[in-house]
């Protein structure tokens, strides 16, 4: 019977081989802890998943939480991070410890006495049944949308109740965007504003057309305009008195954004102006005439 010798292995080479292919593994494990810019936090189950201790801490989770690693391991998480029950974490630690199912904790706000800021945690089982936590600090992200929407909304809360009529004209002379006043002032809706090729002819009374034409030009060019009076022929073909300002609007590089215009509904200043000069006129008449019959009839004034 022949042996095959060349089939035989060293189980001593086998042992050497796991062992250096382990700890390869585990310099690469922790070269990727330190270095990953997410936080990373270990911790050792005790009582059946009724408290979570730190065993591990990477240097991005300390810059995040402001606490160096040597602080809290060993310690619960309960007594470093105070508010982690209430923030919701807690629950998914046991949850995840249980079932051994990942969870992801989705962008909440965690707060105590020392530290808050925005997180957004990912959490799972090691087969040692140690609970791993993968994390980020979505702060400054939440900030920015936060200050994003505030500023959206309050521009939406400016222009849109606005009483006058406001439209931004982009730098090629297309309206890029109109408040509502649009209608109460026009009678054109907002839609069709914004579709209007020849803006601001449509709107423009004929006799008013050429000097308004002008005037538009010389926005577009980047000149500024107060209180400039014209009369509008409204989409039921009604003349109102309108008065218009207008100023470029430029990005923070200094390039054109085209011009803003408010155009405010006039004709009842106009009309009030008008009668007035009318009873200027018939009071100076009447005067006239008085001093004529006191001349007549000789009667000193």
């Amino acid at each position: 019977m022949e042996t095959n010798k060349g089939s035989n292995t060293d189980p001593a080479g086998s042992s050497e081989n796991l062992a250096d292919q382990l700890k390869e593994y585990q310099a690469k494990y922790q070269a990727l802890f330190e270095n990953v810019s997410s936080g990373v936090a270990i911790y050792e189950a005790r009582n059946d998943g009724e408290e979570f201790v730190f065993v591990d801490f990477n240097p991005a989770a300390e810059k995040i939480e402001q606490i160096k690693k040597e602080k809290l391991i060993g310690k619960s998480v309960v007594d470093v991070f105070p508010g982690v029950k209430e923030f919701g974490l807690f629950d998914v630690f046991q949850r995840v410890y249980r079932t051994g199912t990942p969870e992801h904790h989705p962008v909440s706000v965690y707060k105590d006495e020392r530290i808050a800021g925005w997180r957004e945690n990912c959490v799972y089982r090691l087969p040692s049944g140690h609970i791993v936590a993968i994390y980020d600090d979505v702060s400054a992200q939440k900030r920015t949308e936060l200050v994003t929407r505030m500023t959206s909304e309050c521009f939406r809360a400016i222009a849109d109740y606005t009483y006058d009529w406001e439209v931004w004209v982009g730098p090629a002379g297309r309206v890029l965007w109109t408040n509502p006043a649009a209608k109460r002032v026009s009678g054109y809706t907002i839609k069709e504003i914004m579709a209007m090729q020849d803006y601001p002819a449509p709107v423009v009374y004929s006799e008013d057309r050429d000097r308004m034409g002008r005037a538009f030009r010389a926005a577009l060019k980047g000149t500024t305009g107060n209180d400039v009076q014209f009369r509008i022929e409204r989409k039921n073909g009604k003349i109102i008195w309108a008065a218009m300002s207008w100023q470029p609007i430029y990005d923070d590089k200094g390039n054109s954004l085209g011009h803003r215009e408010s155009i405010r509904d006039i004709t009842a200043r106009i009309e009030a102006e008008k009668a007035l000069e009318k009873a200027e006129k018939e009071q100076e008449k009447e005067i006239q005439s008085l001093r004529a019959i006191i001349k007549k009839h000789g009667i000193k004034e």
